[in-house]
């Protein structure tokens, strides 16, 4: 893969531009079609945010990927730091100078200029806060719902995304921190503070909390749109606890990569079962 490519995690950005489209599903509905022109400025500018904040994690990780992930451009010597760090605000800074002058509506730069400062926050010692970090990891994913209600100008259904997103991002970033923890050794994690096993346990109830929240939802359908939902949900919770399952047996690397599959398929769930109501 292209190395510019890879440093914006692809499939990341792709699933953020379908987290947006869902959310705006979510809160306009069939008056989305009014829309479309935010819509897609939005995704383009969360797709350029999402692929700079990968950049500069990959930057900030440098030293430490050499061990955990020796295979992503900037280790492996398909390009060096400095280029990568250009590159990482080339694009954060694009995607913000979208939003403010192509939208009249200046709330979804807003949403995107509080993500921004996270993300600063988050790579200038958040990261190695242990579960501090996890929480400013999972605001910034589902605050994407926030940004795509906002876009439609209609945030409250939203909600509910944001909240689901948010609970279930935790879970897997600290999974995934169980699954760096040899490399993190200038990280204060979760895992490396109080082990692997006290982590874990509270990565399943955090997202059992996420799961049983999924469920109130389907109060907002009915119909062949609540059947579509709740099967939907049913299939993303069940990957999920999948995935818990993994890091129990310490593959931690299915482990997360499965709750993330199951995020995806949550967010397919709501799109479907909006366009069916």
């Amino acid at each position: 893969m292209n190395p510019y490519l890879a440093l914006i995690r692809p499939g990341n950005a792709i699933l953020t531009a379908i987290a947006v489209i869902a959310g705006a599903f979510i809160a306009a509905g069939p008056d989305i079609v009014n829309f479309q022109v935010e819509i897609a400025i939005c995704c383009i500018s969360a797709m350029m945010l999402v692929g700079g904040g990968n950049a500069l994690n990959d930057y900030n990780d440098r030293e430490s990927d050499k061990e955990n992930h020796p295979n992503r451009p900037i280790p492996s010597g398909q390009i060096n730091a400095e280029t990568a760090l250009n590159y990482a605000q080339l694009l954060l800074g694009g995607g913000l100078i979208i939003l403010i002058f192509a939208l009249d509506n200046k709330m979804p730069f807003v949403i995107a200029l509080l993500g921004m400062l996270t993300l600063v926050a988050y790579e200038n010692g958040l990261k190695a806060a242990g579960i501090t970090g996890n929480i400013a990891v999972g605001f910034m994913s589902g605050a994407v719902f926030l940004y795509a209600g906002m876009a439609v100008n209609n945030p409250g259904p939203t909600i509910w995304m944001f909240g689901l997103a948010f609970l279930a991002t935790i879970s897997r970033e600290i999974v995934k921190d169980i699954q760096d923890l040899e490399g993190d050794r200038d990280r204060r994690t979760l895992p490396s503070r109080i082990g692997i096993s006290y982590s874990l346990n509270i990565a399943i109830l955090i997202l059992l909390i996420a799961i049983g929240l999924s469920y109130t939802a389907i109060n907002q359908f009915d119909g062949n749109a609540l059947n579509a939902y709740a099967g939907g949900i049913t299939l993303a919770n069940a990957i999920m606890l999948f995935g818990i399952y993994n890091s129990r047996n310490e593959d931690y690397f299915m482990g997360q990569k499965n709750i993330k599959q199951g995020m995806g398929i949550a967010m397919l769930a709501f799109i479907v079962a909006a366009g069916l109501s």
